[in-house]
């Protein structure tokens, strides 16, 4: 997925991509993808705009996840709606980049492009894989599953008796009354 800087006429350019997850290698590699399934395409709304020769991009990714839940381990789909926003700069010139510099505030976080072409497929990899939760929950009201005998809390009480943990700080709750 790239995109040339000739295509940006008038400094701005708006483009929908519809992709599918394994275009990009991370999504579907296990080691990377965990618990996580891509159901469906991947949406890309982006718009760029070129001042100069800095392109900055805005837009929106859109999937539906496969997630499990991170207290009752039920699997639930996850709607995901991620904004992005990347700037990219020229890649700096080889007699530049040999010599020793700091990086300024300004150039943190910016994307470097060759050849008047902005390669957009890692970049948007890295803001999908930001994008998911790293403790998903099916609902925020969740109950989880009982520590005694593992039954889903959500689905019915399990009669288990709740003890108490041994909290250090529970002399402090009794001060307290």
């Amino acid at each position: 997925m790239r995109v040339e800087l000739k295509h940006i006429k008038g400094g701005l350019l708006e483009q929908e991509y519809t992709c599918d997850p394994a275009d990009f290698p991370d999504l579907v590699n296990p080691a990377v993808q965990g618990d996580v399934g891509y159901q469906g395409p991947i949406s890309v709304r982006l718009r760029f705009r070129q001042s100069a020769r800095m392109v900055e991009v805005d837009g929106c990714l859109e999937a539906t996840l496969t997630l499990v839940c991170g207290r009752c381990l039920t699997t639930f789909e996850y709607e995901l709606v991620e904004p992005v926003a990347m700037t990219f700069v020229p890649e700096a010139e080889e007699d530049e980049a040999a010599e020793e510099r700091e990086i300024d505030q300004l150039e943190l976080g910016m994307i470097p492009y060759r050849d008047d072409c902005l390669e957009l497929l890692i970049p948007l990899q890295e803001q999908l894989l930001m994008a998911v939760p790293i403790r998903a929950l099916c609902s925020s009201d969740c109950k989880g599953l009982c520590p005694e005998c593992g039954a889903d809390g959500n689905l019915a009480a399990c009669g288990c008796e709740k003890k108490l943990f041994n909290s250090k700080f529970g002399v402090l709750a009794k001060l307290k009354k």
